[in-house]
C-alpha cells in the first residue's frame, strides 16, 4: 500500500549508520504554480580539427534577485530554449537521481543565503512518481522518494567528499536541498583533484554528467523506438544539464524539502540515548510476521500500542510498504539505486548498497508475476521447508534480471558476499565460531570462500533472515516512522531478535533455525562493515529461538480475557472456565497435592507447513501472574499448503481436462499426467522449469481462489457456480498473461495434440463448496482425530484453533465434529474479539482479521509478560521446546511407522546423548525414517533422516547391506552451553551410521548416506511448488 505522507516540519533527523533511509514528499502537479527555465547554449573557444566545439550553459534568468533582468544578454551566436516543468517531469519520473543535498557551513553570503560546503556529493537520490492514476492516491499526484545514505566514510586527502563523515555525525552537521545557481554550479562542476606526480587526477563530477546524459538519451530512445537516434534528435549540446537545473529548481519550489541533521551516535556519551528495539518474528513455511516492541527507558510498562508491525518497503518502487503478513517466497533480486556502473565511477563504489540478495513479499510476487517463463532458477517457495537441504544446488541460481542491467551483469551484492560463506552458503563466521566454541571438526574446503551461486536450499533461510534484518532496520530508525512515535530524535538500535517456532519442530530444526538466524546477524555486520573499528556500528542483537507457535495463541486469547475483559483478575478467569486441578510439573510429577483453580488450554496451529497442538495448564500465583505447565505438545507435517494442492488436483485440474475433452481430446488425462505428473524421460530443464511456473502462477491462484470464495460460506451453503480461468487473476497481486511461454506449456502443447481450439482462459472452473468440504476432510480428518484424542484425555478447557485455514467454515466444523470438547469450547480465533491493544486488528470489527499474526502477537506477548505489562504477568519458565521423537523408525508412504518397523522406542532427545543400544538396519533401497510421539500405530509420524546409497556407482555393493545406526557423539567439552551448542551449524544431525556391511561382508559405509531431511513421506525431496509435479490419478 501506499506510504502516508508525513508532515516533517523544519528539520529531519538521520540516524547514521542504519542503512539507506527513505523521506517521502507529495505534490499536487495540477496545483503547481507555472515554472520553467531559460537558458543560453553559448559556444567557446575555436573548433577542433574534427569540427568539435565546447560550449557553455548559461542561466537567462536571476537567481539571487529574481525581480531583476538577467544577468547575461544573448548574443548572435548563442542558443537559448526553455524547459518547462512538465517537460522535466517527462524525463526523471521513475529514475533515481543523484541531487545535491551538501552540508551547511557557518555565515552567510552577501545576500543573506546560506552558505555550503562542497558535499557530500553523492549519499542522496530521489525518484519522482506519478501516484493518483497508478495507485489512486488520494493525498498527492506525484511522490518524490529521497534516498539517503546513511553510512560513515573516512574523508580522503585530494578526493571529493563524496558522503558524510564521523565527524560530521560527532558534531550534529546539518545538511540542505540546494537549487541556486551558484551552489548546483558548485554540485555539478567537475573539479580536477591532483594525485602527484605520473599519476592521473581525479575528476570529481564527470560521473553525474554521465548519469544525466544517459537518463536523457535513454528518453530520446523511448521518443523514437523504431529507429536508432541521429545527431538532429539532438538539437542543443547541454540539454540534459538544463533539464537537471530545471528538475532541481522545480523541486524545490512544490516540495521544500527539510533540513537534515545527523543525530550523535559516535560519541562515548551522546546526548540522546538510543532506545533498544526488539524484533519478534514468526517465519512460517507459506507466510511470515513480525512485530516490533520499542522500549522506552522511562515507561514502567511497555505500551502495546507502540509496537511496530514489520513492514517491507518495496525497494523497486519506495513510495510502497507492505504491513500485511507476507509469503516466505524469496526471489533473488538485487536492490538498484541507479545503474551501478556509473555510481562507481564517482568514486564510492559502495554508495546505496542493500547487502540482501533476496526480495520478500509483495515485491517478490511482483518478480514473479513479470517472469516469461525462460528463467534460470531464481526463487524458492520457502526457504523454511528446505531448511535439512544443506548440499549446494546441481545448477547455478540466478539473480533475476530487472530489465536495467546486461543479462550477464553480476550485481555488487553478489561480489561482496563471497567472500563471507562457502559454496554450501555456510556464513564462515559460523562456522568458525562452532569450531572455536565447540571443537568441532570442520574440513578446511568448508572455511573455503564461495566461487559460485550453488548455495543450498537450507543457506536460503539465512539470506530470508537477512533481508528481514535490513527492512527491520530501515523501519526502526526511519525518519517517518520515528516522527509518529514518541522520542522522535532519538536513534533505535535493534537488541532481540525472538523466533517462534512451531510446537513439535525436531531439535536438528530448532538448532538449524537459530543458527541460520545468527548466521544472518553476522554476515549482515560483515556486509555492511561493521566492527569494533567502525564508528556507529550498531550492537550485534541477541537471537532468541524458544517460543512455540501454538502456546503464543494462548497468551494471546489470556491476555484479552485477563486485561481487556475482567480487569486483570486471574481467579475469576480460571472459576469461569476452568476447574480444579492437582498440580503438576511438566514431567506429571505433583507439585501440590491439594486441588486448585486452573485452566487447561489447547491450541490447534494450523499453517502453511504443520498443524500444530499444544496443551498447556495455567495456574495462579496471588492473582498476580499466571503459572504454566505445558501437559503435551505435537506437530504433524500436514496443513495448508497440502490442502490448497488437493484443492488444485481435484478442482482445478479436473476442470482442464473436462474443458480439454469439450475441445476434442480423446486422452485429456494422459495429456494432463505427462505435463505434471512427474519428470517424464526426455523432459528438458527449460520444460520442468515451465511446469513449476504454470503451477505456481496459474493453478495456485486459482485453488487460492476457490478457499477464499469457501471462507465466505455462511451457514446455509451457496450452490455451486462456474467462473472462467480467467476471472481468478483480477486481483493485483495475480496476473493473467495470455501470451507467454508458461501459459503456452500446456496450451499450445493441448493444441499440438488434438485440442485446436482450447483456451485456458476459457476453461470453467467450479466453486463448490461441497468439493472444498471434501478436500478439507481428506487433509484434516486423520490428524484431526488424532489432535481431538488427545485432548479429550488430557480434559482441556477450551480448545483455540488458528492458522489461515482455520478460517474455513468445513475446517471447524470438521475439528467441532471431533466432540474433543463441547462445541461452545472450541473458539476459532477469527471470530475472537480483541481490543486496541492488538496490532494486526480488523479496525472496523476489533476481530481478528488473519489468524496468522496471532504467533507473533503471543510471541510480543511471551517476550513482555516478564513484568513488563499492566494487569498481566507470567512466568515464562515454563514454556520450553521439548523434542517429540520417542518412537524412531521407517516410514511408510502414507506416513505411518507399524510397530514391526520401530528402530528406537520411548528415547529422550533432551536428554542423555547415549542411547540404550545401536540398531541393525537390513537396507535393500533408499528408506525414509520418521518419528512420533506415542507407541500407538495409528499415530500420524514425521519424517525425519533418508537412509540410502550416496549417489554414484554401486553395482558392485551386494544387497541387503546390514547398517547400524546410533546416537551421534558430539566432541564438545564438558559443561559446553546449551547456547553455544544451539549455535552450531554443524550439529544438526543427531543420528549417524557407525558400521555397515553388505551382503558379501564388505565395509560400505562411506558408500551409505543417513542424511537429515524433513521433506514429506513419498517425495524426493523437493516440494510440490517447487518442482510442479501434481498427483493426476
Amino acid at each position: 500500500m501506499l506510504n502516508k505522507l508525513t508532515d516533517y516540519g523544519d528539520t529531519i533527523t538521520l540516524v547514521p549508520q542504519s542503512g539507506i533511509q527513505f523521506v517521502e514528499y507529495g505534490f499536487d502537479f495540477s496545483q503547481t504554480a507555472q515554472f520553467s527555465r531559460s537558458f543560453i547554449e553559448r559556444p567557446i573557444g575555436e573548433r577542433t580539427g574534427e569540427g568539435a566545439r565546447e560550449f557553455k550553459l548559461i542561466p537567462n534568468w536571476n537567481d539571487d534577485q529574481p525581480n531583476s533582468d538577467p544577468p547575461h544578454m544573448p548574443q548572435s551566436t548563442d542558443d537559448e530554449y526553455s524547459v518547462s516543468k512538465s517537460r522535466v517531469l517527462d524525463i526523471f519520473m521513475n529514475r533515481w537521481v543523484p541531487v545535491p543535498f551538501l552540508r551547511i557551513e557557518p555565515g552567510r553570503d552577501a545576500y543573506n543565503n546560506e552558505t555550503f560546503a562542497d558535499g557530500p556529493v553523492d549519499w542522496v537520490r530521489i525518484r519522482v512518481t506519478e501516484t493518483r492514476k497508478a495507485h489512486g492516491d488520494a493525498e498527492a499526484s506525484h511522490r518524490v522518494v529521497f534516498a539517503f545514505d546513511t553510512t560513515l566514510i573516512e574523508p580522503r586527502p585530494n578526493r571529493p567528499y563524496l558522503g558524510i563523515s564521523a565527524a560530521d555525525a560527532q558534531q550534529g552537521e546539518s545538511f540542505r536541498f540546494v537549487h541556486k545557481l551558484k551552489d548546483l554550479a558548485v554540485f555539478l562542476s567537475n573539479k580536477t583533484f591532483p594525485q602527484g606526480e605520473d599519476k592521473p587526477a581525479v575528476d570529481s563530477q564527470t560521473w553525474l554528467t554521465a548519469w544525466l546524459e544517459a537518463i536523457f538519451n535513454d528518453a530520446k530512445r523511448k521518443q523514437f523506438p523504431n529507429r536508432k537516434l541521429r545527431p538532429d534528435d539532438f538539437p542543443h549540446h547541454l540539454e540534459h544539464v538544463a533539464l537537471y537545473i530545471t528538475f532541481v529548481g522545480f523541486l524545490s519550489e512544490v516540495i521544500a524539502p527539510a533540513k537534515i541533521t545527523l543525530i550523535d551516535t559516535i560519541s562515548e556519551d551522546p546526548r540522546v540515548s538510543p532506545i533498544n528495539v526488539d524484533l519478534v518474528l514468526d517465519v512460517g513455511n507459506a507466510r511470515t510476521c513480525g512485530l516490533l516492541i520499542q522500549n522506552f527507558a522511562n515507561d514502567g510498562a511497555v505500551d502495546l500500542n507502540r509496537s511496530l508491525v514489520l513492514e517491507l518497503r518495496d525497494l523497486a518502487n519506495p513510495i510502497m510498504s507492505y504491513r500485511e503478513p507476507f509469503e516466505s517466497h524469496v526471489e533473488l533480486v538485487h536492490a538498484e539505486f541507479g545503474p551501478e556502473d556509473l555510481a562507481k565511477k564517482s568514486g564510492r563504489s559502495r554508495a546505496f548498497f542493500w547487502p540482501s540478495l533476496v526480495r520478500l513479499g509483495p515485491e517478490a510476487s511482483r518478480y514473479r508475476s513479470e517472469s516469461e517463463g525462460t528463467e534460470a532458477m531464481t526463487d524458492l517457495s520457502s526457504p523454511k521447508r528446505y531448511l535439512w537441504d544443506v548440499e549446494p544446488v546441481s545448477q547455478s541460481w540466478r539473480f533475476r534480471n530487472t530489465g536495467s542491467s546486461p543479462a550477464d551483469f553480476q550485481p555488487l551484492v553478489e561480489r561482496s558476499i563471497y567472500k563471507y560463506v562457502n559454496n554450501r552458503g555456510d556464513v564462515l563466521e559460523q562456522l568458525e565460531a562452532d569450531r572455536r566454541n565447540l571443537k568441532l571438526r570442520i574440513l578446511p574446503e568448508d572455511m573455503e570462500s564461495a566461487e559460485m551461486l550453488r548455495f543450498s536450499r537450507s543457506s536460503f533461510f539465512t539470506f530470508m533472515m537477512l533481508e528481514i534484518l535490513c527492512q527491520a532496520l530501515l523501519l526502526i530508525n526511519n525518519p517517518g516512522s520515528r516522527r509518529r512515535n514518541r522520542e522522535k530524535d532519538s536513534p533505535r538500535r535493534l537488541r532481540n531478535i525472538v523466533l517462534t517456532i512451531p510446537s513439535a519442530t525436531p531439535v536438528q530444526e530448532q538448532r538449524i533455525i537459530r543458527s541460520r538466524a545468527e548466521a544472518a546477524i553476522k554476515l549482515l555486520w560483515s556486509l555492511m562493515g561493521w566492527d569494533k573499528s567502525t564508528p556507529g556500528t550498531p550492537p550485534i542483537p541477541q537471537v532468541h529461538a524458544s517460543w512455540d507457535e501454538a502456546s503464543s495463541v494462548h497468551l494471546v486469547y489470556l491476555y484479552g480475557e485477563i486485561t481487556q475483559k475482567l480487569g486483570g483478575n486471574i481467579k475469576t478467569l480460571l472459576e469461569l472456565m476452568g476447574k480444579k486441578r492437582v498440580k503438576t510439573d511438566r514431567n506429571g510429577l505433583v507439585v501440590s497435592a491439594v486441588p486448585e483453580e486452573s485452566l487447561r488450554i489447547a491450541s490447534v496451529d494450523i499453517g502453511g507447513g504443520t498443524t500444530d497442538l499444544m496443551v498447556t495448564t495455567y495456574h495462579q500465583l496471588d492473582n498476580r501472574a499466571l503459572v504454566p505447565v505445558q501437559n503435551f505438545r505435537e506437530g504433524f507435517r500436514r496443513a495448508g499448503d497440502d490442502l490448497l494442492k488437493l484443492v488444485v488436483e481435484r478442482a482445478v485440474i479436473p476442470a482442464i481436462e473436462e474443458h480439454l475433452t469439450s475441445c476434442g481430446m480423446p486422452n485429456a488425462r494422459n495429456v494432463l499426467r505427462e505435463r505434471f505428473s512427474d519428470d517424464s524421460p526426455g523432459m528438458s530443464e527449460a520444460d520442468k522449469h515451465l511446469r513449476r511456473q504454470f503451477v505456481l502462477r496459474l493453478l495456485r491462484p486459482v485453488a487460492l481462489g476457490i478457499l477464499g470464495a469457501a471462507e465466505q460460506v455462511s451457514s446455509i451453503p451457496k450452490p455451486p457456480y462456474t467462473m472462467p480461468f480467467s476471472d481468478f487473476f483480477e486481483a493485483k497481486e495475480h496476473q493473467f498473461d495470455d501470451d507467454s511461454r508458461i501459459l503456452a506449456y500446456l496450451q499450445d502443447y493441448a493444441r499440438r495434440r488434438g485440442a485446436p481450439s482450447f483456451s485456458l482462459a476459457d476453461v470453467p472452473v467450479s466453486v463448490d463448496a461441497e468439493l472444498v468440504d471434501a478436500c478439507v476432510k481428506a487433509n484434516f480428518e486423520k490428524i484431526f482425530g488424532n489432535i481431538a484424542e488427545a485432548i479429550y484425555k488430557l480434559d482441556a478447557d477450551v480448545v483455540l484453533l488458528t492458522g489461515r485455514p482455520s478460517c474455513l467454515p468445513s475446517v471447524i466444523s470438521l475439528f467441532q465434529n471431533q466432540y474433543a470438547v463441547p462445541v461452545d469450547r472450541v473458539i476459532p480465533i477469527k471470530d475472537y474479539r480483541v481490543g486496541n491493544w492488538y496490532p494486526f486488528r480488523q479496525s472496523a470489527h476489533s476481530l481478528i482479521d488473519d489468524p496468522k499474526t496471532t504467533a507473533v502477537v503471543g510471541g510480543m506477548l511471551c517476550t513482555l509478560a516478564n513484568g513488563q505489562l499492566t494487569n498481566f504477568a507470567l512466568s515464562t519458565e515454563g514454556l520450553v521446546m521439548r523434542s517429540t521423537a520417542r518412537y524412531i523408525g521407517e516410514m511408510r508412504q502414507d506416513g505411518m511407522i507399524s510397530a514391526d518397523k520401530i528402530y528406537f522406542s520411548d528415547v529422550d532427545l533432551d536428554q542423555d546423548r547415549a542411547m540404550p543400544a545401536d540398531k541393525e538396519v537390513v537396507f535393500y533401497t533408499s528408506v525414509r525414517i520418521g518419528y512420533r510421539q506415542l507407541a500407538r500405530e495409528d499415530w500420524v509420524a514425521a519424517p525425519l533422516y533418508r537412509l540410502r546409497l550416496r549417489p554414484g556407482d554401486h553395482r558392485n555393493v551386494a544387497r541387503p547391506v546390514t547398517v547400524t545406526i546410533n546416537r551421534k557423539s558430539l566432541e564438545v567439552e564438558e559443561g559446553a552451553s546449551e547456547t553455544a551448542l544451539m549455535n552450531s551449524e554443524a550439529t544438526s544431525e543427531e543420528f549417524v551410521i557407525s558400521a555397515a556391511e553388505d551382503r558379501d561382508g564388505r565395509n560400505v559405509g562411506r558408500l551409505m548416506e543417513l542424511k537429515f531431511d524433513t521433506s514429506p513421506a513419498g517425495s524426493e525431496g523437493v516440494y510440490w511448488l517447487d518442482s510442479g509435479i501434481l498427483t493426476i490419478a
